[in-house]
């Protein structure tokens, strides 16, 4: 008899006799324990079913399994992160002015972090955060986005010893502009004195994960789809008759590509940019210390397509190089769209 379920039973309204019980029949006897084993299993089954869902489960699991193979950052996919990090197109909370978004739960504690977004687009998300202990497994929860790995974000955060530490715990695509919910979650019992969020940051990240490296010829093809756009407004626009960088109404925004140079040289710098309204506008092209200026030509209609030379530019040795298009000027209601951008080795 299952007397260490006592309360349960009690709860379910059965009745059980604690004395010794007068010998009886063994068919008699058994009968009344069989009920009540088969009771407590389906009380036990009602329980397991409708007890609270940790959210930190598999994050925790995580963690101790990093903790046991001891890998540390061997074989780590996370971006590095710039020390040169523009603003622009940069969407960030600080928690630090607004401390009501942490609420404590019974089994884990959470960050609720309303935000906003101006444009559709990916990102990658960023905590800054303070940690006394070697290590801690969070996770977030964004909604109105997807995802790049197909659910929650979850990462392994490292202990920083008391001072400030950013990192990137996942990517994300949002589908819209307008209202974000983001909830960040940690085990339960951590508390401010152990963990303490600074910020959220949704910053932007390169629109596909193409790299950009030189064809047969030695050229460069600089897609639209490979830019990151450091933006408010502009954006990369996936559909299949557009495939280009629009919206681009704000002077301010610009967008940059990263590539990689196998064989230094001279490179030809050619804009295949379309615009239907007026054209007029100054737009400088940077490689480092390096800059060039074009201006923007009316093609009759914004996904008109027509090369613009901006000039050359030299690469003194083989490397990762990032190359911006950066609006100096505004003439009319948009700049311009942009298809591509071809760096040419000039022979």
């Amino acid at each position: 008899m299952h007397f260490f379920r006592l309360p349960l039973l009690l709860a379910l309204g059965l009745s059980i006799s604690l004395s010794p019980a007068r010998a009886e029949k063994k068919e008699t006897e058994e009968k009344p324990a069989a009920e009540a084993a088969a009771t407590v299993k389906e009380a036990d089954k009602k329980m397991e079913e409708e007890a609270p869902k940790d959210p930190l489960a598999e994050a925790e699991a995580l963690l101790k399994a990093h903790a046991e193979t001891g890998i540390g950052d061997f074989g780590s996919m996370e971006p590095l992160q710039r020390q040169d990090t523009p603003d622009r197109g940069v969407v960030a909370f600080n928690v630090d002015e607004n401390k009501a978004v942490f609420s404590p739960m019974a089994h884990w504690e959470q960050y609720n972090i309303p935000m906003e977004t101006k444009r559709w687009g990916r990102y990658n998300v960023r905590i800054t955060y303070t940690l006394k202990s070697p290590a801690l497994g969070v996770q977030v929860k964004i909604a109105g986005s997807t995802p790049e790995s197909g659910g929650t974000l979850k990462k392994q955060i490292k202990g920083t010893s008391g001072a400030r530490n950013s990192t990137f715990v996942g990517q994300i695509y949002v589908k819209e502009a307008g209202p974000l919910f983001v909830a960040l979650y940690t085990p339960g019992g951590i508390g401010f004195s152990n963990f303490y969020l600074h910020e959220v940051a949704l910053v932007p990240a390169p629109e596909s994960e193409n790299v950009l490296s030189p064809t047969e010829d030695g050229s460069l093809q600089l897609l639209a789809n490979a830019a990151t756009t450091w933006s408010e407004n502009m954006r990369y626009e996936p559909k299949p008759e557009k495939n280009c960088l629009g919206f681009w109404t704000e002077k301010d925004d610009f967008a940059e590509w990263e590539f990689t140079v196998t064989k230094p040289g001279k490179y030809a710098v050619t804009v295949h940019q379309g615009c239907g309204a007026g054209g007029g506008s100054k737009v400088a092209v940077m490689l480092g210390e390096q800059k060039l200026n074009f201006t923007v030509k009316d093609t009759g209609g914004f996904q008109k397509w027509a090369p613009v030379n901006a000039g050359e530019v030299t690469i003194s040795e083989p490397g990762t190089y990032r190359l911006a298009v950066k609006p100096e000027t505004k003439n009319g209601k948009a700049i311009m769209d942009i298809q591509k951008v071809v760096l040419a080795p000039v022979s």
